[in-house]
């Protein structure tokens, strides 16, 4: 549900409450994990697994089950190898190649990626915009209705950390990686309904043919005089 519409105006009245003093809110839009170009988007590794709403987390797992989610991973390939991500020396390569992620599990991006894949029974996750913070605002179910829904706050960051945005159309739309002041990067993805209004908020986004920036390189690496 998006909270900015109509149906969804009691749930934007409730997250508007998370807001601090003064606080302006920007939007809230309903979002999840992205993915770019034919590139699988990792999901962390098991001991940084996030859980919200009480979920379980593997090391609380009966053997049994983590005994099927092994065999289930060896099957369908579920789970990625922590790989190179955030290897200093991989950094140019990635650049390179357009990798969806780069970025250690704790920086910028990997914070809001593991944030996107939590353990628990989430209904919905909603990035909140205000002129202070964009956050990770998680919607429990409820079977008394919209206006008792829990909500949990997740991961959160200064928006002017957000130092470039790449409109991913070229996997499709909807899908965008967003690059952080810390070096790090990573996608995301937003239903049709509310993806205009993202593209509203970055109308400058890099197109998907473009390199991608390297905000560690200086403003020549980046495009700017």
């Amino acid at each position: 549900m998006d909270p900015m519409s109509d149906d969804g105006s009691e749930l934007r009245a409730l997250v508007e409450r998370l807001a601090e003093p003064g606080e302006r809110v920007v939007d809230m839009l309903p979002v999840d994990k992205g993915n770019c170009r034919l590139r699988t988007t990792p999901a962390p590794p098991r001991d940084l697994e996030l859980s919200v709403f009480g979920g379980v987390l593997w090391h609380e797992r009966s053997m049994a089950s983590r005994a099927t989610s092994v065999v289930l991973d060896l099957v369908f390939s579920t789970q990625p190898t922590r790989g190179h991500f955030g290897d200093p020396a991989a950094r140019r390569k990635c650049l390179e190649k357009k990798h969806a992620f780069w970025g250690t599990w704790d920086s910028l991006a990997g914070g809001l990626l593991r944030g996107l894949q939590p353990v628990g029974p989430v209904l919905q996750k909603i990035l909140l915009l205000t002129d202070r913070r964009i956050q990770l605002v998680y919607v429990g179910g409820s079977p008394k209705g919209t206006a008792s829904v829990p909500l949990e706050e997740g991961w959160r960051a200064d928006p002017r950390t957000i130092a470039w945005v790449r409109d991913c159309k070229d996997y499709t739309r909807g899908h965008y990686q967003l690059g952080f002041t810390d070096g790090s990067w990573m996608p995301v993805f937003f239903p049709r309904t509310v993806r205009d209004r993202f593209a509203a908020l970055y109308p400058h986004a890099q197109h998907w043919k473009a390199p991608l920036p390297d905000v560690l390189a200086g403003p020549a690496a980046q495009g700017r005089p």
